[in-house]
Parts: C-alpha cells; sequence; structure tokens
C-alpha cells in the first residue's frame, strides 16, 4: 500500500490490513481494465486484478487468472419501496468449492454485494474500528455493513456464513461452485427480509452495489459474466 503504510489515529496497523482485504485498494503500478461506464474498481494489495468489460447488453464480463478485485458504483434504494434486487449470471469457469468463513481459503467465482451505510449509533466496537480503517482506505464510499450473494463455497442454496474477523458483512450462498458451467441462472433477492433476517433490524437504504470475484488462494482462473440488474 505505498503511500499509506501508516494507520490513522485510533486505528491499528492490524485493522488497516483487515480492511483493506475486506474492501481493497488496487496496487501501485496495477493494470487497470477499461471499466464499464459508471462503475469503480477495488483491487487488493499485492495480488493482480480482475479485468471486468462491458460486452454490451448491460453485461460485464468478468476474467482473472489468480486475481481478486471488486467492481461497484453508488446506489440510493429505498428498501421500503423495492426491497428486490435481480440479475442474471453465468460462470464458465471457477475456483473449487472453499470455506468462505476463513480468510485464505475463501475463493469463490462471484459475488454481488449490497453495501449500506454506516451508522455508528447501532455498530459495535468492532464494526466502529473496522470502518474508521475502511475510511481511511476508501474515504466517504466505505460502506458499514453489507451482504455479498455469492457463487462459491460447497454449501447449500441459503446458508450464511459470517467472514472471519468481521462482525459487519454476511456470505449468502446462492450458487454453489459444483453448479454446472456455461449457463444462465437468473436470481432474485428479498435484500430488505435477508438484511432484517440476518442483522435483526429494520434495513437502511442500500448506498452500494457491487460485484467482486476471488481466484488467488487457489491459483484459479475465472470466466464469468453477470448483468440485468434490477429493483423491484
Amino acid at each position: 500500500m505505498a503511500g499509506k503504510d501508516r494507520a490513522p489515529p485510533g486505528v491499528s496497523r492490524r485493522e488497516l490490513m483487515i480492511a483493506a482485504a475486506v474492501a481493497g485498494v488496487l496496487p501501485a503500478g496495477a493494470v487497470r481494465a477499461a471499466l464499464p461506464v459508471g462503475w469503480r474498481e477495488l483491487g487488493f494489495p499485492l495480488l493482480r486484478a480482475n479485468r471486468f468489460d462491458d460486452i454490451g447488453g448491460g453485461v460485464i464480463q468478468i476474467d482473472g487468472k489468480r486475481a481478486s478485485s471488486i467492481l461497484y458504483r453508488p446506489i440510493a434504494i429505498d428498501l421500503g419501496k423495492t426491497p428486490r434486487l435481480s440479475w442474471r449470471w453465468r460462470v464458465d469457469s471457477g475456483p473449487p468449492a472453499t470455506d468462505l468463513a476463513i480468510r485464505g481459503t475463501d475463493d469463490r467465482a462471484l459475488a454481488v454485494i449490497i453495501g449500506f451505510p454506516f451508522d455508528p449509533a447501532t455498530a459495535n466496537a468492532a464494526e466502529r474500528s473496522q470502518h474508521r480503517a475502511m475510511r481511511f482506505l476508501l474515504g466517504r464510499a466505505a460502506p458499514g455493513r453489507s451482504l455479498h450473494y455469492v457463487w462459491g463455497s460447497g454449501l447449500p442454496r441459503g446458508s450464511v456464513i459470517r467472514p472471519a474477523k468481521t462482525t459487519a458483512h454476511r456470505f449468502v450462498i446462492l450458487r454453489p461452485a459444483s453448479e454446472l458451467p456455461g449457463m444462465w441462472h437468473t436470481e432474485s433477492v428479498d435484500v430488505a427480509a435477508d438484511y432484517r433476517r440476518i442483522f435483526g433490524e429494520s434495513p437502511p437504504r442500500a448506498v452500494q452495489l457491487a460485484i467482486s470475484s476471488d481466484g488467488d488462494d487457489t491459483g484459479s482462473i475465472v470466466h464469468a459474466a453477470i448483468g440485468g440488474f434490477r429493483w423491484d
């Protein structure tokens, strides 16, 4: 993390590295792909980034080899009015089933991430600490809690995983790593209901939509596509 070796006041270097692993910053000298309009990329320190390409028709193609990075854009969604998010996705190749609860073994072909604003009134001490580090790295773009809808893992659909070393993020399995490759699948998730069920609170507005792919731990090649995002 060139130029960001020192943590801000009240944030340990360990917390800063955890935030970097959760949120990511592009490593110095990283080569960016021509990103789809309206999206920005976050990469992990010392890791190569995926390539995200707009191939038309509202579809983004993802290509990576031992890579890990995130594509994101700001949104402003009132989940009381439009609680459901739909999209379609396809994975041609990706990592094998991994344990998403353990950092270092948590590869997954694709994830759709919904970010929510940070609320210091409801955040616990760990969430406040992690968010300070994320703000140092990402500024005002840093969300608080997030839901990750995942194509990966070996667990059944609907399984919820809490990643290690964070209380602010949850993985929700939609497709296992063993899903037959090369086929399009359409998803429709009730984000408001999932937030309420997982965090035990009424959901705030959704402020960030992101796409991630992670294949560095297993040295995997990822070739996938995703698109057609719609809120209802």
